[in-house]
């Protein structure tokens, strides 16, 4: 099956995890085939539920069986595989029917994302002893970040490529003191609108204890904090593992709350929406296409200066203003009505 074919809308990217190893031996190729595809169904629905849901309401959802797992799943890509006899090794996609999985959890009283949050830069400045990194890599660090997954996240984190224009606007020191003014232009540099800044060091605590020290800022929800790992019992990169993880997560579920929909709700809405000109009202209609909370939109009427649409959607009122935000809408009363607009 074809990358297209299991990922070619929004939803669909959501509802898709990627690039899931799996390396499986048994009696046979084919036994060890089977066992590999049962272990990457399960390894996709785990992550699927840590993409979309929050961890406490995990807890709320029943052990699914083989078959239970696999009426959820709509198609699987193969994106690389190797068999010898008894061996199978293989890179796959899989992709979940988004409305079996949204009525599975609605079941079960568990609210989950119907969008993503908009892709992320990501600025880490790391020191050990004298030596700062921050675009030149040290084993530890490229290790570190080959094994986190960045693929399946609610959002899209995106590497600082460290180019000379890169280079100019900002050192390590800067990002150690969260300058926001030089994180902004790198921003803007690589065309997005947040970045994640971090800052670690490996030194001893009071105790004498040699550990990984790092604080965070996500530069658009304001999202912030710190934590320390002991390398005690682990290496450098593991540590380092560690540390992106527990950001990520943060950060993800800061998202994922702003993004939670009550899929047992649904409504539909007329607003009017300003259309001065042709482009304005296209370009509001082009990004209702990208709220996958949005159902339907029908035209009820096409006017200078206001026209009307009627919009269908899943979650609730409040959960539908806050999905079109993310996409550069403002919904907010006009009268007695309710006005659509793009967000200066």
């Amino acid at each position: 099956m074809a990358a297209q074919d299991l990922a070619d809308t929004p939803l669909d990217q959501l509802f898709t995890i990627r690039a899931i190893k799996v390396d499986e031996t048994d009696r046979s190729a084919d036994r060890a085939r089977r066992k590999a595809l049962l272990g990457a169904e399960s390894q996709a629905y785990i992550k699927l539920l840590q993409k979309i849901t929050q961890q406490e309401d995990r807890e709320l959802l029943p052990e699914l069986t083989n078959e239970q797992r696999q009426a959820l799943i709509s198609g699987i890509e193969f994106v690389d595989e190797q068999s010898s006899s008894r061996r199978y090794i293989a890179t796959l996609n899989v992709r979940f029917e988004p409305d079996r999985v949204s009525q599975y959890l609605a079941d079960y009283g568990v609210p989950h994302v119907l969008g993503t949050g908009r892709p992320v830069l990501v600025v880490h400045a790391h020191q050990k002893g004298l030596r700062q990194y921050l675009w030149d890599l040290d084993l530890a660090l490229a290790e570190a970040r080959s094994e986190v997954d960045w693929l399946n996240r609610i959002r899209g984190y995106l590497f600082a490529k460290g180019s000379i224009q890169e280079r100019l606007i900002m050192t390590a020191s800067e990002v150690f003191d969260f300058n926001l003014e030089q994180a902004n232009k790198i921003t803007e540099l690589n065309g997005l609108r947040a970045t994640t800044l971090i800052g670690s060091k490996i030194e001893q605590n009071d105790d004498g204890v040699t550990v990984l020290k790092y604080r965070y800022l996500a530069t658009d929800s304001g999202v912030e904090g710190q934590g320390e790992i002991a390398l005690k019992d682990q290496d450098e990169a593991a540590a380092l593992v560690s540390m992106y993880n527990d950001i990520l997560e943060v950060i993800d579920g800061a998202w994922r709350e702003r993004l939670l929909v009550d899929t047992a709700s649904s409504g539909d809405l007329t607003v009017v929406v300003p259309s001065r000109s042709l482009n304005e009202f296209v370009e509001v209609q082009k990004r209702l296409a990208g709220v996958t909370l949005v159902q339907s939109v029908e035209t009820v009427s096409v006017a200078l200066p206001l026209s009307s649409l009627q919009i269908s959607y899943t979650g609730r009122a409040d959960q539908l203003a806050m999905a079109l935000r993310f996409e550069g809408l403002d919904l907010k009363p006009y009268g007695n009505q309710m006005i659509l607009e793009l967000r200066p």
